[in-house]
């Protein structure tokens, strides 16, 4: 703390001021009178006081210290914004299948229709029949931004942003002219697991887990005829990521058979008839995108502001200070514009005026924050949301300035709906943070220098006739802190004097730590002795260096006031006397 300059040495030659009054210039003075005169001794006269240094006008308030319930607090309330970088689109373009036709051969019925609960079977008399099962292998192999480290899901689209409509076609030919129609009735469409799709359920098509049943008449035209499946694919499941890629190997198959009606057949015969068969899966666009993943992903991020501590009291930032704050806390509160679960990794690091980290100490912090909603932390030196670092350590010695920086943003997706968009780059992350840190300190170890200066032309009436200076201080401390004050003699230069002795140091005891409802003074009686050991070192003295240390080893809890204070009370006397002369005290 910053104790005002007082200068002794000029009130002290008002002891001798008196004298000089009594000087009467009818006298001749250069005969042979005896004009030296012995003052000093045990005499002693109060010098004045110090105002009342509060800490109020000590300790200025600015951006980030402030008085909140008669206490100083270090507080600091701000926002960030900043969006997530987008991440790149993904086309794939071998998505679709390729079936190659087959031929199967009619025989005469062996077996009944299936019943396929909720699918309608034609009424009729099968005659003859055919195997129409095949399969085909999916083989999409496409790359994903790096930012992806695992899926649980992709949402898929066509190339142009609409939902993916696909169309199981099965083409039929080589069917006798005479046949009018052959029936789908109960073939099974077997789409891989890791395929989301949807259907529309009618007497036609039913769904089953990844089974689509069929259940359809192939009207016949000169021995051909068509049918086809709507269906519209979402996106894929738990699919194979392997070095980055999506694979998509599996298999795609079509099972069951094509009848032929009794009564269509007529007097003809289908036996040795062979049909021919030719699936495909067509897609509304060639192309189809991936527009949303559920997984793990790492978006880049740029999220980190700078907190200023440099309007702080200068007692606070004084080399070798140290301070153990008592309580330090750190106030949350993180929108998350995705819809699923993000883990946010954050950095507070105390920096110099030179940008490197003070005392190595990194405060790491992990935080878990729900999809598509605002959540709060209150962060203190116990907060389990701290992996690394000292929180109340961050102020054990004052940085310039804080940085806090947003590491990472993990989305952990929980289920396959909670997805972020590919492409989108519109996701704001918005962040309020309170910092509140009481000046209240479990250890506080802080240092002072100031200077008492101009001695040398208070004293140059008197420095040559004395070898000693007593100056005695009594001071009424209400700060709840510890002093020791050392004093070093400098020059006019700044320069260190030899052939003085002072005091090495001086203890002030602390006042009692209040709640701020009643003051508490401790009041301490010093005295500072100049002796001189050098002929002429007195005549040397303009400055004294101070040095105030203040530790609260004696007491572990100390909470900082603007009412708390210092007064110094000042008495100085000459203890072994001067011999001055008159004649000089004329002039």
């Amino acid at each position: 703390m910053k104790i005002k300059e007082f200068v002794i040495s000029s009130l002290c030659l008002g002891l001798f001021s008196s004298f000089a009054s009594c000087i009467d210039s009818d006298y001749d003075f250069s005969k042979d009178i005896d004009l030296e005169v012995s003052v000093g001794g045990n005499l002693s006269l109060p010098i004045g006081q110090t105002d009342t240094i509060r800490l109020s006008r000590m300790i200025e308030e600015g951006d980030v210290l402030h008085v909140i319930d008669g206490r100083y607090v270090i507080t600091k309330s701000d926002n960030i914004s900043e969006d997530i970088d987008a991440i790149d689109e993904v086309i794939i373009d071998d998505f679709n299948p390729n079936f190659d036709p087959y031929v199967r051969e009619f025989k005469a019925a062996t077996t009944v229709l299936p019943q396929i609960p909720g699918l309608d079977i034609p009424d009729i008399e099968v005659a003859f029949e055919a195997n129409i099962n095949t399969s085909e292998n999916f083989n999409v192999d496409t790359e994903l931004p790096a930012e992806v480290k695992d899926v649980k899901c992709v949402k898929i689209t066509d190339y142009n942003g609409d939902p993916l409509q696909t169309e199981l076609s099965i083409d039929i030919s080589g069917m006798p002219s005479f046949l009018p129609r052959l029936y789908l009735a109960g073939v099974e469409l077997v789409l891989p697991d890791v395929i989301d799709f949807d259907i529309v359920e009618n007497g036609e098509l039913v769904r089953n887990d990844s089974s689509i049943f069929i259940s359809k008449t192939i009207e016949l035209s000169q021995g051909q005829g068509h049918v086809s499946i709507p269906l519209t694919i979402l996106g894929f499941s738990n699919p194979t990521i392997e070095n980055g890629s999506i694979i998509l190997k599996d298999e795609i198959a079509l099972r069951g058979k094509v009848y032929a009606d009794k009564l269509t057949v007529g007097a003809e015969d289908l036996e040795n008839t062979t049909v021919s068969v030719q699936p495909d899966l067509k897609l509304s666009t060639p192309q189809i995108r991936i527009q949303g993943v559920a997984g793990t992903i790492v978006p880049n991020v740029n999220i980190n502001t700078s907190v200023s501590l440099s309007d702080l009291p200068d007692f606070l930032k004084e080399e070798g200070t140290s301070l153990e704050i008592k309580d330090l806390s750190l106030d949350l509160s993180v929108k998350n514009p995705i819809g699923a679960p993000i883990s946010a990794s954050f950095e507070i690091t105390p920096l110099d005026e030179n940008g490197q980290i003070v005392n190595n100490n990194v405060v790491k912090l992990a935080m878990k924050i729900a999809g598509g909603e605002t959540s709060t932390f209150h962060i203190n030196r116990n907060s389990s949301e701290i992996l690394s670092g000292s929180l109340t350590s961050l102020l054990s010695t004052i940085p310039d300035q804080l940085d806090i920086k947003v590491t990472e943003v993990k989305v952990e997706s929980e289920t396959n709906d909670q997805t972020i968009d590919l492409g989108k780059g519109d996701y704001n992350i918005d962040i309020d943070y309170d910092i509140n840190v009481p000046l209240e300190f479990d250890n506080l170890r802080i240092f002072y220098t100031d200077t008492i200066d101009n001695l040398h032309k208070d004293l140059s009436d008197v420095s040559g006739k004395i070898k000693h200076l007593e100056v005695n201080a009594v001071i009424d401390n209400a700060v709840p802190l510890g002093l020791t004050l050392s004093i070093a003699p400098r020059d006019v230069n700044g320069d260190p004097i030899t052939g003085l002795t002072l005091p090495k140091s001086i203890e002030i005891e602390a006042a009692s730590n209040s709640d701020g409802t009643q003051q508490s003074i401790q009041s301490t009686h010093v005295t500072l002795n100049i002796k001189e050991e050098r002929e002429g070192a007195l005549q040397e003295l303009d400055k004294l260096a101070l040095k105030i240390e203040g530790s609260n080893q004696n007491n572990n809890d100390v909470t900082l006031r603007p009412d708390q204070f210092v007064v110094v009370h000042l008495s100085a006397r000459l203890p072994e006397g001067a011999q001055l002369d008159l004649e000089d005290l004329k002039d």
